[in-house]
């Protein structure tokens, strides 16, 4: 069983399901990710916060599992908290990036198909409050 993290998180809620997430709100912090963990605890993940919405165009950021060792499933979220796209990612895959069709504010990442499993798709609503004393940076 793999020890769970001690970092800040919180419970981000769905209909079916919640994640305990580990906040990613500097840029070092979502650069990182969960990069070089080779387990993730079951209903565990990391919320990705960022200052401003992330624009969709050709030559914006995404995604990739870079020295990432586990499946993940990535749901990203509008400012509003609704879920704008649900995506598969395959662990150590530095070919594809991800990213929804339209702007997002918050990306979540889970152990690969819980959102499927949890029945969370496009346009469902997550509920969670961060942290006392997260402010998102560049």
């Amino acid at each position: 069983v793999p020890a769970c993290s001690t970092a800040a998180t919180s419970n981000v809620a769905f209909a079916d399901g919640t994640v305990a997430a580990e906040i990613a709100a500097t840029s070092a912090a979502r650069e990182t990710g969960l990069m070089n963990r080779s387990s993730l605890c079951a209903d565990s993940g990391m919320l990705f916060v960022f200052p401003f919405d992330q624009q969709v165009g050709p030559l914006s950021p995404g995604f990739w599992m870079k020295n990432t060792l586990i499946n993940l499933s990535i749901a990203f979220m509008d400012s509003t908290k609704r879920v704008v796209g649900v995506q598969e990612m395959v662990a150590l895959d530095t070919v594809n990036f991800h990213r929804p069709d339209t702007s997002y504010r918050y990306a979540l990442e889970a152990n690969a198909g819980w959102f499927t499993s949890h029945n969370v798709a496009v346009g469902a609503i997550a509920t969670f409050t961060l942290p006392s004393g997260t402010i998102p940076t560049r």
